[in-house]
């Protein structure tokens, strides 16, 4: 298996690896004293042989030059299909990838040939998964994007009526620089590493339906590594927490239900969707505990998550709030924006020197008030709803209050 490695590393690297191909004759199976020619590939350490359809006799080959003896027309087409070989070879040290023998020949030889078009069948999964209702607004607004994105692309390659099977590696490459050049707002930003890596997801998705469905063979994202790099989970401490709540904000009614918002999340986990979006019959008694059961807009996962005191404080402040009455919501209806952009002004007034959003209380969430608080990380993982442990994990790099609980620990223990 291959995958795009390091644009900054130097061509020779890979080129630098010599290749080997050879013809041979093998017997027919099926008959007593025919054989046919094969191919066979050698590259570093890896070897792949197939079938190139030539009969031939014994007595008409040379084993020595690997060639027949007296048939120019099939030797041109050995020589023709050594060349094409080689050439692939060249294309993949140009994309900077690592290969076997194996890639060469699947390169070479295609998988099942499908007539399906790319596009068509992108919509025609996504309209299955809004039919079968399998996907919240959320997952479909993405695959949108993605299929924006890929359409325009393939639009400007003049490759609307490219099929599944000529979806592959060469395309996908190209594909990625087209992400790598788009800019998304009206500040000249361009898409994040992640960003790009999750449109090339979906895309692998439909193709990997496609095979379960008889389309396709060969999955091309299978040779195209995607890596995701752990960006810095951005979180406030206990005493940026204390910080915060401690802010007098009583005569601006806005930023102090702005806040509640903010500090809800932290002490729940829920993302801003879910927590705008969460109802008073969302709160449920379980086992004798108030409780959030609700299904999370971005995954559809049900989660049950637990309301700590400090949580039930923030929904009994708002119990006769015209917002709670006339729609039952938990908490006071604002747009993203217009929350980020409040908790900047909040973040200054209390002297927070970092970059506020309502996404840090999520990650607060996980680190500082259960982490840091020894709750264990598989609990953690259902709080905030991951489908993975692994993401879970992210979040478990030793913070400084930690780090600081243990050394006074430390400190107490008589060592000898």
């Amino acid at each position: 298996m291959f995958h795009l490695k390091n644009k900054n590393v130097s061509p020779e690297t890979f080129s630098s690896k010599t290749m080997t191909v050879k013809f041979y004759l093998k017997p027919v199976k099926s008959s007593g004293s025919g054989f046919k020619v094969y191919a066979q590939i050698i590259f570093n350490r890896t070897k792949a042989e197939f079938t190139t359809g030539l009969p031939c006799k014994k007595s008409d080959w040379n084993p020595k030059k690997e060639e027949f003896n007296k048939n120019s027309l099939f030797n041109q087409r050995l020589s023709d299909l050594k060349m094409k070989i080689y050439r692939i070879k060249n294309n993949f040290d140009e994309l900077k990838i690592n290969y076997s023998a194996k890639d060469l020949k699947i390169q070479l030889l295609g998988s099942k040939k499908s007539e399906d078009l790319l596009l068509e069948y992108f919509q025609e999964y996504i309209d299955r998964k809004l039919k079968d209702g399998s996907w919240s607004q959320a997952t479909s607004k993405l695959y949108f994007a993605s299929q924006n994105y890929l359409t325009k692309f393939l639009s400007e390659h003049n490759r609307q009526k490219i099929t599944l099977e000529n979806y592959d590696l060469t395309i996908i490459a190209k594909f990625d620089d087209y992400l790598r050049q788009i800019i998304w707002n009206n500040k000249g930003d361009r898409l994040s590493i992640t960003s790009i890596n999750k449109h090339h997801t979906r895309v692998k998705t439909i193709l990997s339906d496609a095979i379960s469905r008889g389309k396709l063979n060969i999955n091309p994202y299978a040779h195209f590594k995607l890596t995701f790099p752990q960006g810095n989970r951005e979180y406030l401490t206990k005493e940026e927490l204390d910080k915060l709540n401690s802010l007098d904000l009583s005569k601006n009614e806005s930023l102090d239900q702005v806040r509640d918002i903010f500090m809800f999340s932290c002490y729940t986990g829920l993302r801003f969707c879910d927590a705008i979006d969460l109802k008073m019959e969302d709160i449920q008694i379980i086992n004798d505990e108030p409780h959030i059961r609700v299904d999370q807009i971005k995954t559809g996962e049900r989660r049950e998550i637990p309301l700590i005191k400090p949580a039930i404080s923030i929904v009994d402040k708002y119990n006769w709030s015209k917002f709670r009455s006339l729609k039952g919501n938990v908490l006071p209806i604002y747009t993203n924006q217009r929350v980020n952009r409040y908790l900047k002004f909040i973040s200054n007034l209390c002297g927070i020197k970092k970059n506020l959003t309502h996404h840090i209380a999520r990650h607060t969430c996980a680190t500082t008030i259960l982490l840091d608080n020894n709750v264990p990380i598989e609990v953690v993982s259902h709080w905030l709803g991951h489908t993975n442990i692994k993401t879970t994990q992210i979040y478990a790099k030793i913070s400084h209050s930690k780090l600081q609980y243990e050394s006074a620990r430390l400190n107490k223990i008589t060592l000898h």
